[in-house]
This record gives C-alpha cells, sequence and structure tokens, in this order.
C-alpha cells in the first residue's frame, strides 16, 4: 500500500509544481503581450488624434 500511495504522491506534487510554474509564465507572458499591445494601440491613437 505504502509503495503505490508514494508515487501518486510524488506525481501530484511534481505535477502541481509543473502547473504552477507553467502557469506564472503564462502570466508573464500574457501581461508582457498585453503592455506591449496597450503601447501600441496607445501609440497608433497618439498619432491619429490627440487623445
Amino acid at each position: 500500500m505504502p509503495a503505490e500511495a508514494s508515487p501518486s504522491r510524488e506525481l501530484s506534487s511534481t505535477s502541481a509544481v509543473g502547473l504552477v510554474l507553467a502557469g506564472g509564465a503564462f502570466l508573464v507572458i500574457a501581461g508582457q503581450l498585453l503592455r506591449l499591445r496597450m503601447r501600441l494601440r496607445r501609440e497608433r491613437r497618439g498619432e491619429a488624434d490627440e487623445h
């Protein structure tokens, strides 16, 4: 029984860490893309009209 429970616990913990890391990386990339889009949109608006 313990031999069976141990690997599943390790797998769940490692997968949880992987999910956290992947989620963090996704949030960072998404934030960078949103910031870039906002900057481009702002620059285009600035050129088109002073608003």
